[in-house]
């Protein structure tokens, strides 16, 4: 099945779902899932397809859940505007990270990009004076409203929708625009063998500065919908727990091949809820599925099928 097909027909069966879901903690779940999906295709696009090993997408999703939050609490702007500048302002952020960052090499970019991570939080804590609510948070971000109607956090369905095609749009534009245009050629190229793209005269610096921004813009949206479907948003974004289950998204979806992080954020997305009652133990669940992951599915299950796939082929032929 090409990728094209794969991506309309889960777009098809997902809105076929929204009608017939009917529980209101299985449209949350589906909900987060979108959210995550928008996450993790972003971290994708970095690193598997450009190769950056980057630890700043939290730091990103974090960012625009306060960005798209203070705007509408402190300054007034209408949500969709805000979840907007948000995003833009997220970008700016990437870009500013980017700049020196990204004239570092391999492990030095994920240790620069994880101290971000570390120094956010107390950054935020510190922020009372700027309005970020300090320890608190910020509390009662103003709900999405579309076209004149307010759509709150009880209200499942629209969020369930609204969120299902912000995910869609994503999936699209990284899988279907960025990576087969020259933009994608690029930065493959760059993944593969960074001295032989620079020798065809590829500005590697220029690439990689474009896809940290996008996958910031990207990610600070997800952030700020995050905020504004729950109402709230607290340092505690940037905790453990929501860093493993990125973290476990990536790895058990696999790198660089749609749909495989699309994979892993729906089966950790639902584990992780079917896991809410264990308490503290879930983070240890977390870390350990991590280290599964890594020992016996290191390129991710879409490698899996792809592989269990080819060997049906053959059997067949034979």
């Amino acid at each position: 099945m090409s990728g094209q097909l794969q991506f309309w027909s889960g777009v098809a069966a997902f809105a076929v779902a929204g009608l017939l879901v009917g529980e209101s903690y299985l449209y949350h779940t589906l909900i987060l899932f979108f959210i995550w999906t928008i996450v993790v295709v972003g971290w994708d696009l970095l690193l598997g397809y450009v190769g950056i090993f980057s630890f700043a997408q939290l730091v990103f999703f974090a960012a625009g859940a306060y960005a798209t939050g203070m705007l509408s609490i402190n300054l007034d702007v209408p949500s969709v505007a805000a979840l907007v500048l948000g995003g833009v302002t997220v970008a700016l952020l990437g870009l500013l990270i980017g700049l020196p960052c990204l004239r570092l090499r391999g492990e030095y970019v994920a240790l620069f990009t994880f101290a971000v991570h570390l120094a956010l939080p107390s950054i935020l804590i510190q922020g009372r004076s700027v309005g970020t609510g300090g320890s608190t948070g910020l509390m009662g971000i103003p709900p999405m409203e579309v076209f004149g109607k307010t759509i709150h956090t009880i209200d499942k369905v629209p969020w369930y929708y609204l969120t299902l095609a912000a995910a869609a749009i994503t999936v699209y534009a990284v899988y279907f625009v960025i990576v087969p245009g020259r933009l994608g050629k690029a930065f493959v190229m760059l993944r593969d063998s960074e001295e032989f793209a620079k020798s065809l005269g590829v500005n590697d610096y220029k690439y990689k500065l474009i896809a940290f921004t996008l996958s910031a813009l990207m990610t600070g949206i997800a952030g700020g919908l995050y905020g504004q479907y729950l109402g709230v948003v607290t340092p505690k974004i940037l905790g453990n727990e929501l860093f493993l289950m990125a973290m476990l998204m990536l790895s058990i979806g696999g790198l660089g091949r749609f749909p495989g992080v699309i994979l892993g954020a729906f089966i950790i997305t639902v584990g992780n809820e079917i896991l809410r009652d264990a308490g503290q133990l879930r983070l240890l669940a977390l870390g350990v599925c991590v280290v599964l992951a890594i020992l016996l599915v290191p390129n991710g299950i879409i490698h899996l099928r792809e592989r269990g796939w080819g060997h049906a082929m053959r059997w067949w032929k034979a």
